[in-house]
Parts: structure tokens; C-alpha cells; sequence
């Protein structure tokens, strides 16, 4: 096998049937011998059970999941244990982010023969569609998380687009800590800031994001969810050093 997708999903009863079909479409025209794999992170719709009756349609297709709702990264690591690839992507589910650009880091890996490839949202050919407010305060947190791990040196870390090489993955999340906040915001901080202390070589690469409903999501609530990230990526650098 030699791409494994991994897409976590919570509350996607309405995208994600298109979702797959669309990532299965996309991906099959430049890689023959792939999987997706779609976790859902809580059955509090009907997700799992659109999802899961596309795999009489898709051989090439898994869909798991569990009971509650225990976030993105959890989904992603517990994705992970499914996953037959030689190369492991991430894909938020909802698709705001293309997965066209798969293809481009797929061709990177092998190339180049660089650990991991990580979407960035600031590359000057990168297509990012969202509203003035969201740029602004994801360029701060994105300034902040560099200050905190100052040895990160990326300009965009939560991107949720992202390839490894299996064994990278595979060591790295051998030694996230027992962190509860990884299974949410700093779930990418945490594997970026171990790959750096390991010596992974990380490559930045454009993406296309069009956020739909960025635009529902009030400025009072964002800030929230930013001071909320900041604490936590504080309690992160006191577990990580």
C-alpha cells in the first residue's frame, strides 16, 4: 500500500459522502494503490453510518469509529491504527482544504525524500479564502506558537493537511506525552515540535483553503477559542521543554 488518507469526522452527516467521493477521485488519478480511511469522532449523527455504507462501493475504503467525541487528534492516532500506507496523510474531512494538493506533497516524499510534508496556508501560491479576522488572529497564534518553540521555525502549523512517512508518524506519536489538549488544538503543535527535537526534515508547501462558514463564527468566539489555544499550548511547553 502506498498512501494511506486518514480524515477524522465529527458532525459530517451532511459533506461526507461528497467528501469521500471526491477525495476518492482526486487521489485515484495520481496514486493507484491508496486508502482513506474516515474516523468518526462521536456518533452523535448519522455520519458513520452514510460513511460506512460507501465501502460496499469503495473497496479501497475503511470507516471506523467509537462512541464519544474525544477530538482530532485522537481520531487521527486512533486512524492510525488502520492504516496500511507507506505514507500517511491527514484531511480534515469537511474538504475546506483541497486534497488536490496531495498529489503535489505525494510527489515531493518520494523526490525529495523528506520526512513530511505540511500544508501552508501563507505560501504566496497557496489559495486561502477566509475572512480578514480569521487570517489576522491565525497569523498572531502562528507568531505565538514560534515564540513558545522558537525552534519550530514554520509558518503555518495547523494547516489540517499534512503527509509523513509511516515510521516518522509512527515514532513520534510513540512519544506524544499523556496530554489531554493534544487530542485537540495542539494535537499539530505537539507532532511538530517533536519531529524538529528529532531531526525530521519538514517541508512547507502551498494548499488550497475555502472555509465556507468562517464567516458564522463571531469575533468574541474566535478570540475564546484563541485564548483557550494559547493555555494550551502554554501546558504543552512545560510537558514538551
Amino acid at each position: 500500500m502506498e498512501l494511506s488518507i486518514i480524515m477524522p469526522c465529527y458532525k459530517g452527516e451532511k459533506f461526507i459522502e461528497n467528501s469521500i467521493r471526491t477525495t476518492e477521485k482526486i487521489v485515484s488519478e495520481f496514486c493507484k494503490d491508496f486508502e482513506i480511511i474516515v474516523v468518526v469522532d462521536g456518533f452523535v449523527d448519522n455520519s458513520y453510518r452514510i460513511a460506512k455504507n460507501l465501502e460496499k462501493e469503495f473497496k479501497n475504503l475503511k470507516v471506523v469509529g467509537y462512541e464519544k467525541n474525544r477530538g482530532k487528534g485522537f481520531a487521527i492516532r486512533y486512524g492510525l491504527k488502520f492504516a496500511e500506507g507507506e505514507y500517511i496523510a491527514f484531511l480534515d474531512s469537511d474538504l475546506d482544504i483541497c486534497p488536490s494538493s496531495l498529489k503535489y506533497y505525494f510527489e515531493t516524499m518520494k523526490k525529495e525524500n523528506v520526512d513530511m510534508v505540511i500544508g501552508n496556508r501563507r505560501d504566496k501560491n497557496s489559495v486561502w479564502e477566509y475572512p480578514k479576522l480569521r487570517k489576522f488572529l491565525s497569523y498572531c497564534f502562528n507568531i505565538y506558537v514560534n515564540i513558545i518553540f522558537p525552534e519550530l521555525r514554520l509558518n503555518d502549523t495547523q494547516t489540517g493537511i499534512k503527509m509523513f512517512k509511516r515510521e516518522v508518524i509512527k515514532d513520534i506519536f510513540s512519544n506524544l506525552p499523556n496530554f489531554n489538549s493534544i487530542d485537540g488544538y495542539t494535537f499539530d503543535i505537539a507532532i511538530l515540535v517533536l519531529a524538529r527535537k528529532k531531526g525530521y526534515k519538514i517541508k512547507e508547501m502551498p494548499c488550497i483553503v475555502k472555509k465556507e462558514d468562517a464567516q458564522n463564527i463571531s469575533g468574541v468566539n474566535l478570540l475564546k477559542v484563541i485564548y483557550k489555544m494559547g493555555k494550551d499550548v502554554i501546558q504543552l511547553k512545560r510537558i514538551l521543554g
